[in-house]
């Protein structure tokens, strides 16, 4: 437990110091307008992430950082996006034919450039923290299902405060919890979590949902859902849908079988 609360000090700590000190105030004195600023904010940012953990895991654990090993990193981030992309879009496929969903009209393309960087920097700064912090350390201490139930309980209250949240959306952040950390646990790697979690966030934007009940991230469809909030989501977004918490359910239940035949899960 002082392992975890020291990373995630130490993690989110460096973060705030450099995005006050260094790179807010480094990326204003280039006067550059808002979407080129929050572009490149989303890029250094990022990459700030990516090397304060590894520094940590370096510096204080003291050992090579193999949950970001960059030889998996092309086709750990192919199966994310893919997953993500296709439990999203079969959501979507489904309120459509129920009757739930249309769609208005189209953006640019261009527009969602800012997003794609956005999403992948909350991905990121979320993995590291919940998986390969809080779960990677639980697991090694109490075994896989008590990582996965305490790391997931964990994030489905991180999201409590935000907006139009209620017990369904916790209830789905838990799951989404749980499947992450499935998805790490597989390969022991963050790449397949990182880019499952951003593409799962970008493609319901993209479709014109809401994100976790924020609207930060812009869309590419103006579209709209119609129906009971059990059905579409409401104001928090399709993951609160009946139809997104059955396929998340589905795909932890076939991603802990294939676990248990391989033997993967481990037990303490």
């Amino acid at each position: 437990m002082v392992r975890i609360v020291v990373e995630l000090g130490l993690l989110f700590g460096i973060l705030v110091v450099l995005k006050i000190t260094v790179i807010k105030p480094g990326l204003g004195l280039l006067g550059l307008d808002g979407r080129v600023f929050r572009a490149l904010q989303g890029i250094i940012t990022t990459v700030a992430i990516f090397s304060v953990y590894i520094l940590i895991m370096r510096i204080y654990e003291r050992r090579p950082v193999t949950e970001l090993d960059v030889k998996k990193l092309l086709p750990d981030s192919l199966a994310g996006v893919f997953a993500a992309c296709l439990i999203v879009s079969m959501v979507f496929a489904g309120l459509y034919m129920l009757g739930a969903y249309r769609i208005l009209s189209s953006g640019s393309a261009a527009a969602m450039v800012v997003p794609v960087i956005w999403v992948l920097l909350m991905a990121a700064l979320e993995e590291f923290m919940f998986r390969g912090i809080v779960y990677r350390i639980l697991e090694q201490w109490r075994g896989t299902i008590a990582a996965l139930l305490i790391s997931a309980a964990i994030f489905g209250l991180a999201h409590l405060t935000n907006a139009h949240a209620n017990a369904i959306s916790i209830l789905s952040a838990c799951l989404g919890g749980v499947l992450m950390g499935v998805l790490y646990s597989i390969t022991h790697r963050l790449w397949i979590p990182i880019f499952f979690h951003a593409s799962w966030n970008f493609t319901q934007a993209f479709f014109g949902s809401t994100v976790s009940g924020e609207e930060m991230f812009g869309t590419y469809f103006n579209s709209v859902r119609e129906g009971p909030e059990w059905l579409t989501g409401g104001p928090f977004g399709v993951e609160n849908s009946i139809i997104t918490l059955v396929l998340i359910a589905l795909a932890i239940a076939t991603s802990l079988l294939w676990m248990k035949r391989h033997g993967q899960l481990v037990q303490r």
